[in-house]
């Protein structure tokens, strides 16, 4: 596990008060892109239950994460 999807883990725990049992998988967005990819996994499956993607560096990155699963 990675620093960014260790701190999704917290996010989620810190804004729903529970644990996030599912995997996440953060990886660096393509060529000529600085941002990341998220994708948050249901327990033992591979169909994608979110996927979040933007340009931007690592704590801006998390702040959109939070926004986004605060909307959601």
């Amino acid at each position: 596990m990675n620093t960014l999807e260790k701190a999704i883990y917290d996010i989620i725990e810190k804004r729903y008060k529970k644990k996030f049992v599912g995997d996440i998988k953060v990886t660096k967005l393509g060529k000529g892109w600085a941002g990341y990819k998220a994708v948050l996994y249901r327990e033992h499956s591979t169909i994608p239950l979110i996927s979040l993607s933007a340009d931007l560096e690592a704590e801006d990155f998390l702040k959109y994460v939070e926004q986004e699963l605060i909307s959601r």
